[in-house]
């Protein structure tokens, strides 16, 4: 049977990082992570050869993925679908740790946390590799070596980007398992939403968004069970309704029946879905945001309400700030984050003041419990 590595080609660790069953270790090109048990540097170099960050420049460091009794150079036959499923599980972690409106601070896509795993035969065609893509009709396979070929990193993915985890919900959705099959649905459609790449249109992301929100609060696709199950999930921990803002006179206009903004929003986001998968061309105008805007709002509010419904369900603990985080949540419905006054200074967009306003108020809950 041929050895197999697991990598993460565009994302760096600069030490070894393990949560639980996952072993994430890092990788430099000659020098890291050595030879190991199954595994010598020099084949690992080769095999990771293949992929760059620009024509003829390979990638010098990455990170290798091991889960549970699977090591790097072991036959991976019987692994591939865990592997796959940790990614996942790794990519939706990382979605969930980061922030909007920081310029490149914080911020990472679910592109960057692809995952290769390669077969490989020791020694000399260690180089050596073969990959399928996908046709209409099957399959197809190519083989090439690194001294010929390398698939090149995306053009929407930081070169320089580095694990950042959060680590608590990672540790959950590690022991979902097959267990929560609409949770790992739910955490699918949303990654897929959110690679930042050009191949998927907006309105195939809306779809996706709002399939994500359907399989995690187990709702079909009425907006009437989409704003029922959303309260409440919620109604623990939403504060005050937020009556004020630049938009607060708009969805007022909009939707003059609802009780609170975050209604209002599931709504306008529903019709905006609907009207991006029916081709509405000429609905834009009745939005109070446009789409691009309900996905930049949904990136935050999604993982917050997957970590609630499994705080609900005793799988994971919501911390001060998450919790500081949904009980004004409300405050991102009342400004336009794309506006001219939002980015007229790049140090203080209001998004960004939200999150670290409730990092703050996190802090300061726990400080007082203590």
């Amino acid at each position: 049977m041929p050895n197999a590595i697991a990598a993460f080609p565009w994302v760096q660790c600069r030490e070894l990082i393990e949560i639980g069953p996952v072993r994430i270790l890092p990788y430099e090109h000659g020098r890291l992570p050595g030879n190991l048990p199954d595994a010598t540097q020099t084949d690992i170099d080769a095999v990771l050869g293949a992929y760059a960050n620009r024509p003829n420049h390979p990638v010098t460091r990455a990170s290798l993925l091991e889960v549970g009794d699977w090591h790097t150079g072991v036959e991976v036959d019987a692994h591939v679908r865990t592997l796959f499923l940790t990614r996942q599980a790794i990519g939706f972690s990382a979605l969930s740790k980061r922030s909007l409106f920081r310029g490149h601070f914080d911020y990472c896509n679910y592109d960057t946390y692809s995952l290769v795993v390669q077969r490989y035969q020791q020694g000399s065609n260690a180089g050596m590799f073969s990959f399928n893509t996908r046709r209409r009709d099957g399959s197809t396979g190519r083989m090439w070596s690194s001294d010929e070929f390398a698939f090149h990193r995306p053009n929407h993915v930081d070169g320089r980007a580095k694990f950042d985890l959060d680590r608590p919900l990672l540790e959950a959705l590690l022991t979902l398992g097959d267990a929560a099959p609409a949770l790992l649905e739910a955490m699918r459609e949303f990654n897929s939403a959110n690679t930042d790449s050009s191949d998927v249109p907006q309105h195939v992301e809306l779809v996706m968004v709002k399939s994500a929100f359907e399989w995690l609060l187990e709702i079909d696709t009425s907006v009437g069970r989409f704003v029922e199950a959303l309260g409440a999930r919620l109604a623990t921990v939403l504060g005050i309704p937020i009556a004020e803002g630049p938009l607060c006179d708009r969805w007022r206009t909009r939707w003059p029946k609802v009780q609170r903004p975050l209604e209002a929003w599931a709504r306008d986001f529903c019709d905006v879905r609907g009207a991006a998968a029916h081709g509405s061309r000429d609905a834009a105008t009745r939005f109070v945001w446009p789409g691009h805007t309900h996905l930049a709002f949904a990136a935050i509010f999604f993982p917050l309400v997957f970590k609630k419904r499994l705080a609900d369900e005793g799988l994971f603990t919501l911390d001060d700030a998450d919790r500081a985080r949904l009980e004004g949540i409300e405050q991102l419905l009342m400004v336009d984050p794309f506006s001219a006054d939002a980015l007229k200074d790049e140090y203080s967009h209001p998004w960004a003041e939200f999150q670290t306003q409730a990092l703050f108020r996190g802090y300061a809950a726990r400080l007082y419990s203590e």
